[in-house]
């Protein structure tokens, strides 16, 4: 990720910006960060996730996403653009999404780092927020940072036969299919 121009711009600028220009970017206390392109595999393991748990949850109250949307972390300071996402309908604000109950990101050797650290204490601040789950696309593993109570815990899946247990939801969500058709 690349911040875009030296200069500092108001959430309505920032706004502004996407509106006109191609790609995607994030906007984190007033730089404007474009994000790198996105694998074939990357896409495909949030496609996976989306499609399982759209499936799943068809019918409630949710919105569903994918690699496209920003999602307000902080007000007025830090929007993200989660791999994946699934957030109330109430948070639905028609140019960024609030309330999110589960987001992905799908890492990279050049956003482990940040998905891992700065994204992490992010996320975990929001109040909506169930779950954030971090996949690798190079091999079989994910982590998945779990809300009980005030408490956060994680658990970690490295095995195709292993399921992810998703309790908020009342669901299951098997490793093979995050990975399925994926190649290692």
């Amino acid at each position: 990720m690349e911040a875009v121009a030296e200069k500092l711009y108001t959430l309505e600028e920032y706004l502004a910006f996407c509106e006109t220009h191609e790609g995607r970017f994030e906007y984190v206390n007033g730089e404007i960060i474009e994000m790198s392109g996105e694998s074939v595999t990357a896409n495909q393991i949030a496609g996976n996730i989306h499609f399982y748990l759209r499936g799943l949850l068809t019918g409630q109250s949710y919105i569903f996403i994918q690699n496209a949307v920003k999602l307000q972390v902080q007000e007025s300071k830090v929007f993200r653009i989660p791999d994946f996402l699934i957030f109330r309908k109430s948070g639905n604000k028609l140019k960024y999404a609030t309330e999110p109950v589960l987001i992905v990101e799908v890492i990279s050797e050049s956003t482990a780092k940040t998905d891992r650290t700065t994204k992490l204490n992010e996320y975990r601040l929001l109040p909506s927020l169930q779950y954030y789950l971090i996949v690798e696309q190079e091999s079989c593993f994910v982590e998945i940072y779990i809300r009980e109570g005030e408490r956060w815990y994680v658990e970690f899946y490295d095995k195709l036969d292993e399921s992810i247990a998703l309790p908020f939801f009342n669901i299951n969500m098997p490793v093979s299919t995050v990975y399925e058709e994926i190649l290692f």
